[in-house]
């Protein structure tokens, strides 16, 4: 337990701004630590749990050394809903090695160990007496930070996420309770009084095309200040469409995210988990009459899409996110319904961004072409990242000139926004995640942006220097269901005007 919790000890001595106060907080949880494993180690099961910490212990301890991660419930919902080919993307030797040595090698050594106990009472007696020292040792350091400050204990409760094997059994318990309460309920219908507004007369059908991007942060877009032509792909459509430079996302994980951006719930109200069983904006308007379809290119929609057509081109490991346009005019052009269509990218997911992109993409160099990333120098993380902002720049142009191509039939909006941000090495923190009120700006800023056709600025009364005027104004994923609703048209008990950002731009 010492040695796996050396990365907790160093940030307990930098959250104390001392070494003396980190040491004692590290005393503190050690022996805490000493008097539950007292309990759970008894002599059927000392050996069976000392090898499953061994194992559980490295694989925590080597994903927040190598990328900086925090585990806890947020992170291990993640996990849940990867795939096979995101965990390939984060094995490595480095890995093995750190399993061969923290793992294997202890748990080999443990089992031809032969452990010789006290007779039954006084090894009670032993355990009770270390267990109360160790006891009286906390209550102790507890008491005197307490009364030198009222608050430490509050100040504190971050470090838990760094401490093994806390970290990841509190995770487990708390992903667990999750899971549990959703048990046996029924989906819960929030779209029975949907209905769509009446269009202006002889106005084209609706196209509402919605782009879910992947791990794209604000910080890297040229679109909102960065000193690379990222966007450049997308620069001869720049009088067309809106970017919304102070956008932020509702999570740090795609699991949390994802489901939020088509919540009824905003952020601080939203439940993870809660999307399996309850309808979400893409329902209600399914239901006022849109033709939906679902098309992906990630691990999966979280859900989203669960009641709604669902389309996947890709069948092997990876493939640039263009394939989501594929055969995509004929596809929208089959039914003369107003439509909504959702294309979710792969984007710029990590650790492997080298992947993201095809190499013709490859503009910055050199660049990371590993999973480990604290090998790659900081100019290296960055050139293949901006390559995959480059290419989801091409991918969106590329969406705009196909959507120009069916004007004469659609009235057409596109709204592009990214699931959460990403880090690349700041403070030591890689890929994302981090809890959301201590995750660095970079994994909660992210771009967005609103493309209309000229009829659909028309017909809909939209006022589109209006929306150019706000796009420094505050907004967050919380704003997209209300927007959504907005933009479709769609009549709902569930709609805010306030929270849709094109309301006061409706003349």
């Amino acid at each position: 337990m010492l040695a796996f919790n050396i990365p907790f000890t160093t940030a307990a001595c930098e959250h104390n701004d001392s070494l003396w106060g980190g040491l004692f907080v590290a005393l503190c949880i050690f022996c805490a630590l000493y008097v539950i494993l007292s309990i759970l180690f008894c002599r059927r099961l000392v050996k069976g749990l000392a090898i499953f910490f061994c194992f559980a212990n490295t694989a925590a301890f080597y994903f927040m050394n190598a990328y900086g991660v925090v585990i806890d419930k947020i992170m291990l919902l993640n996990v849940l809903q990867t795939d096979v080919y995101e965990v390939a993307d984060l094995l490595s030797l480095k890995m093995l090695g750190y399993l061969i040595c923290l793992a294997v090698i202890p748990s080999y050594l443990i089992l031809k160990t032969n452990i010789v106990f006290a007779p039954f009472r006084q090894e009670l007696k032993i355990k009770l007496i270390t267990s109360i020292i160790a006891a009286l040792i906390t209550s102790f350091i507890i008491g005197c930070a307490i009364y030198h400050n009222p608050k430490v204990l509050r100040q504190h409760k971050p470090l838990k996420n760094a401490l093994i094997p806390v970290n990841y059994i509190g995770a487990i318990i708390s992903v667990t309770k999750i899971k549990m309460q959703y048990i046996g309920i029924e989906l819960k219908q929030i779209s029975q009084d949907a209905k769509m507004l009446p269009q202006k007369e002889n106005s084209k059908p609706n196209l509402i095309v919605v782009i879910i991007g992947e791990s794209a942060r604000d910080a890297s877009f040229s679109l909102s200040g960065y000193n690379r032509p990222t966007n450049k792909p997308l620069e001869k459509y720049a009088d067309e469409f809106i970017y919304f430079d102070n956008f932020y996302s509702c999570g740090t994980a795609t699991a949390i995210s994802m489901p939020c951006i088509f919540s009824p719930d905003d952020r601080r109200h939203f439940k993870p988990e809660s999307e399996k069983y309850t309808e979400n904006v893409l329902d209600i308007i399914d239901k006022a009459g849109y033709k939906l379809l679902w098309r992906e290119n990630n691990t999966d929609c979280k859900d989203n899409c669960n009641r709604i057509e669902q389309e996947r081109f890709c069948t092997v490991k990876e493939c640039p996110d263009e394939i989501l346009l594929t055969n995509f005019a004929n596809k929208i052009t089959s039914t003369d319904m107003p439509t909504l269509v959702v294309l979710h990218q792969r984007g710029s997911h990590g650790p492997l961004y080298a992947l993201r992109y095809p190499k013709e993409f490859e503009i910055y160099k050199p660049i990371c072409q590993t999973e480990f990333l604290q090998k790659c120098s900081e100019q290296e993380l960055i050139n293949v990242y901006d390559n995959t902002i480059y290419y989801t720049s091409h991918m969106l142009a590329e969406t705009i000139k196909k959507l120009k191509s069916l004007q004469d039939k659609y009235n057409i909006a596109m709204l592009f926004t990214s699931d959460h941000g990403e880090s690349l090495g700041k403070d030591g923190i890689y890929l994302h995640s981090a809890p959301y009120n201590t995750a660095p700006d970079e994994q909660k800023h992210i771009p967005t942006l609103l493309w209309f056709s000229p009829d659909y600025i028309r017909d809909n009364n939209i006022d589109i220097d209006c929306i150019r005027q706000m796009k420094s104004d505050y907004f967050s994923h919380d704003n997209i269901f209300h927007t959504l609703l907005g933009m479709s048209r769609v009549s709902s008990s569930y709609y805010k005007s306030e929270l849709d950002m094109l309301a006061k731009c409706r003349r």
